[in-house]
């Protein structure tokens, strides 16, 4: 495997807290990736597929994910052979001496270039076990020509693009936040995802405003619109909920299969984290909820009166509810009534018991419009209404009818097989064409119209059988009629001869 390092400068103002909160790490940030090789561990990848990497791939991941407030510009370095062995740069210990293998890189780089024209500075090591990150704030600052560098980071070495994503994400901010980011796993490529950042780090970076924030204390009953995490310029993507008496809070926010999302994370849906007030203790995955799933649709916090519901999600977001243990109540029943009901309509259709299923549907459409403004009761109500109408839904009388057309249809298709003429296989055609419509028809449940197409068919068939028919007669005909005159000519030269 390839290993790296990491390094960027701890005296740049953007990586700083101010007043407890971080400065937005936005603008354009020039970064300088130094590659430095030991003599027994040459490099495997070159100059310019780092470069490509880190300024092609992860530079276009921050933009994204960042709604075009971070650019990352910068320079590589060639590679640097440092002067000593690896296991020369090791402590009795056997843990490696990063500040000497930093020192002796950044030395050799301030040759060529300036560090303070950069705002940053990677290193990448063509060597290093460690399978985590490293950090070393530095108490004395490595001084080189060009300038000072205050703390750097060493990691594994990947040519995988995201393990530069995850380090640089780290250290534009994340870094003294790691013990909470351990809790986010998937959600986070800071704590180990391959996708985006959850909303927790944008809004620490400052990606996020405060007019994208919701954020309101309990009790309380708030329905809420939620868009993707993913969308760039979005209203709201993220909520807040604070808990006046412990200080803890609740954070939501919504996930879904886009953008670097695709294919990234195990589950997609609403994400509800939970913060505690604790320095430094981690955050925690409560649920991820999925609208219209009886098991999945809703969150409780028994201790704190808290429910957070899934109402209805749509092409740009998810509604959610926020409320009291008995909003959650509520909606179990609503849910489990729009269940019953669906099931029971998905029963009759299978059984072909479509007349009255018009009516079910509405019924259980309007439950699903009253659900996602959290009127639960009359929700259930009509849920319970549209389970009823399915149950009781029946066969049309279409469907006996077109079945019996289409088998009829089939059987003179099998009839036909033996035509000849091009008019009767012209027909023929038209017919099969029209027989396959009524099959599609009946498969689709539109009984009315498979009867007209199979009706169709059958006199396509006929037609074409007639015409073959009329066909044959006529060529016989037409043999007889040459056969007569024959006979009579042969029969008169037969006589001419005798008298003569």
């Amino acid at each position: 495997m390839l290993g790296l390092a990491l390094v960027l400068l701890a005296a740049n103002s953007y990586l700083e807290p101010i007043s407890g909160r971080y400065e937005c790490v936005c603008g354009t940030k020039r970064v300088l990736l130094v590659l430095a090789e030991f003599p027994e561990f040459q490099h495997l990848s070159s100059r310019l597929e780092i470069g490509r990497i880190f300024f092609g791939q992860v530079a276009r991941y921050f933009a994204d994910v960042s709604y075009g407030k971070l650019a990352i510009e910068g320079n590589v370095t060639d590679w640097i052979t440092l002067p000593r062995l690896y296991e020369q740069y090791s402590f009795p210990s056997q843990q490696s001496d990063l500040v000497a293998i930093a020192r002796d890189s950044f030395s050799a780089a301030a040759q060529t270039f300036n560090f303070t024209s950069f705002d940053g500075v990677l290193l990448v090591l063509s060597f290093y076990p460690s399978l985590t990150t490293d950090y070393v704030p530095l108490t004395s600052r490595i001084m080189t020509r060009t300038g000072p560098v205050g703390a750097f980071a060493v990691i594994e070495e990947d040519r995988d693009w995201s393990v530069y994503a995850r380090s640089t994400a780290l250290m534009i901010g994340l870094w003294n936040n790691r013990n909470k980011l351990s809790g986010l796993g998937q959600l986070d490529i800071a704590s180990g995802g391959q996708g985006d950042m959850s909303a927790w780090s944008k809004m620490l970076l400052g990606w996020i405003n405060e007019t994208q924030i919701t954020t309101f204390t309990t009790p309380a009953r708030r329905i809420l619109f939620v868009n993707p995490i993913e969308m760039t310029g979005a209203e709201t993507l993220a909520v807040r909920i604070a808990l006046p008496q412990s200080g803890d809070q609740y954070l939501i926010e919504v996930r879904q299969p886009l953008g670097y999302d695709v294919n990234t994370l195990q589950e997609y849906g609403v994400v509800i984290l939970f913060e505690p007030s604790t320095t430094n203790a981690s955050l925690q995955l409560r649920a991820i909820l999925q609208p219209d799933d009886v098991g999945r649709a809703i969150f409780r916090d028994l201790n704190r009166d808290l429910s957070i519901i899934a109402l209805n999600q749509t092409e740009t977001g998810v509604w959610i509810l926020v409320g009291v243990v008995q909003d959650w109540r509520d909606a179990q029943r609503t849910l489990y009534a729009m269940s019953r009901a669906n099931d029971a309509i998905n029963t009759a259709e299978s059984q072909n018991r479509i007349e009255g299923l018009d009516l079910a549907n509405r019924l259980l459409d309007n439950a699903h419009t009253l659900l996602s403004v959290g009127r639960f009761r009359e929700a259930e109500a009509l849920a319970l209404s549209a389970e009823t109408t399915a149950s009781s839904a029946n066969i049309p009388s279409d469907y006996y009818q077109a079945v019996q057309l289409i088998t009829n249809a089939e059987s003179l298709k099998t009839e036909t097989q033996a035509l000849v003429s091009s008019e009767s296989l012209a027909l023929v055609v038209r017919g099969t064409s029209e027989l396959e419509s009524a099959k599609q028809a009946f498969i689709t449940k539109n009984f009315t119209t498979a009867k007209q197409s199979a009706q169709a068919a059958i006199d396509l068939f006929n037609r074409a059988k007639q015409i073959d028919l009329t066909q044959r007669i006529l060529d016989i005909l037409g043999d007889i009629a040459l056969i007569i005159p024959v006979a009579v000519l042969a029969y008169a030269l037969r006589y001419q001869l005798k008298n003569k």
